[in-house]
């Protein structure tokens, strides 16, 4: 499970306090709509820090969601800093061990950084367990928000059952599994204090945000998604191939870490049923984060001639690694929302995927077709086999429905409705504050 910290402290700004305090005269609600309140308060600039337990590196999912708001916030006048894993511990480490400890370790390290800098923010956006702290102890009073880039909850579960469906998966040594068995409770018990502390719950789809209104915290869900800026857009589409090469070359991708989770157990069977059918079709897997020979053990394969295998890539790179693709298979269990599934899309690549929670939410209003049951390696193969099997003509109209898709998640919007939720919330909080000192004054 990915985590990401945010500490942010600061007295709200004096425009907010007069907007609140206007709210409060008002039977203690809203003496405006809120359409004409937002526009007021998004006017004015927050402080805000993003406090995450990855490096700063876009290549990392979870880590690019802070890096794509911070850009797009800057660019609207808002002021970000941020404090990551780099800056907790800035000798790099390629101990599994150690790097576990230091996941346990990372939150005391940012409350550490939040108390010394609280004052110079308005708002704390982490990832939820990241921070399990109170605002008191933290001597924060702005807004805390708790951020899901994954739900912990559902990655708890899909290990359970990862155990049950392929028991066979290495466990490693008994002290080894006994470390890793207690940062797993740690992290997990940090999840759960921090979403008692928050003050506002941010999630990338509906099925999140129903399981953490389940739990006992008062905090508000908001549902806010992913996208993808201006030149991811433009950068996909314009490297996009016709459809008769596409077609011709046959060639499936597959962004993401090689992994259980991301399908890796269904992939040989995926992989022989294509080839059963079209022998001529090819395989390219970016961004494994694993060796090809182990992509290749674990599919079973001897040849790697149809097998195009890259362990990382840039950004930057990843509209001509794709660009010939005729098609996508996304076989992941849990997601938080899928941000490789998008990318094809973008550059008009039919990306089929598990129906699960975040490709769901891409997928689900307009091209719902892509969607097959979760863990039906076979309904996966089948419907790929129909799109390889597309006439040009077919295939660009469905290849034209995935870009419009795409077009619809917009990180520029996404960051501004993100402002949009953090400062009506804030007025909201401050307004409550001086609802409450009010109070205890007249008594």
């Amino acid at each position: 499970m990915i985590n990401l910290f945010t500490a942010i402290d600061m007295p709200v700004t004096r425009s907010l306090c007069d907007i609140t305090s206007i709210r409060c005269d008002i039977n203690f609600g809203l003496p405006w709509p809120v359409d004409l309140l937002s526009k007021r308060i998004v006017e004015k600039s927050l402080r805000i820090l993003g406090i995450v337990n990855l490096p700063w590196d876009p290549r990392l999912g979870a880590a690019r969601v802070w890096l794509e708001l911070s850009e797009q916030w800057k660019k609207a006048g808002q002021k970000i800093d941020k404090f990551c894993l780099s800056d907790a511990f800035p000798k790099p480490t390629r101990s599994r061990a150690l790097s576990a400890w230091r996941q346990a370790v990372f939150p005391y390290r940012a409350a550490r950084h939040v108390r010394r800098h609280a004052g110079k923010y308005d708002v704390i956006d982490c990832l939820i367990g990241t921070l399990p702290f109170s605002k008191k102890s933290l001597g924060f009073d702005g807004l805390l928000v708790g951020r899901s880039i994954g739900l912990y909850l559902a990655y708890d579960e899909f290990i359970r059952f990862s155990r049950r469906q392929w028991p066979d998966q290495p466990r490693g040594k008994f002290l080894g599994r006994l470390f890793y068995t207690f940062t797993s409770w740690l992290l997990r018990r940090h999840a759960d204090r921090a979403v008692v502390h928050c003050d506002l719950l941010n999630v990338p789809n509906e099925e999140e945000k129903r399981s953490l209104e389940q739990c006992s915290t008062s905090a508000q869900v908001i549902v806010l998604p992913y996208g993808l800026n201006e030149t991811e857009r433009a950068g996909l589409a314009g490297a996009a191939r016709s459809a008769s090469e596409r077609l011709a070359r046959k060639e499936i991708c597959f962004l993401g870490m090689w992994s259980v989770r991301k399908g890796s157990r269904d992939w040989p069977e995926i992989v022989r049923g294509i080839l059963d059918s079209v022998p001529s079709a090819r395989f390219a897997f970016l961004g494994t984060m694993t060796d090809e020979q182990t992509v290749l053990h674990d599919l079973r394969i001897s040849s790697n001639e149809t097998i195009r295998c890259l362990t990382s890539y840039g950004p930057e790179e990843l509209p001509q690694l794709i660009a010939r693709c005729a098609l996508g298979l996304f076989p992941s269990y849990i997601e938080g929302f899928g941000l490789s599934v998008l990318e094809q899309l973008a550059c008009g690549i039919p990306t089929i995927a598990y129906d699960v929670p975040g490709p769901r939410h891409i997928l689900n209003t307009s091209a719902a077709g892509l969607l097959v049951p979760a863990g039906n390696a076979k309904a996966m193969t089948d419907r790929a086999l129909e799109i390889l099997r597309m006439n040009e003509s077919d295939y660009s109209a469905l290849s034209a429905k995935c870009r419009q898709t795409a077009e619809q998640l917009r990180w520029e919007e996404i960051a501004a409705d993100t402002i949009r939720e953090y400062t009506i919330a804030l007025a909201q909080q401050n307004s409550g504050n001086r609802t409450r000192a009010a109070q205890t004054v007249s008594v």
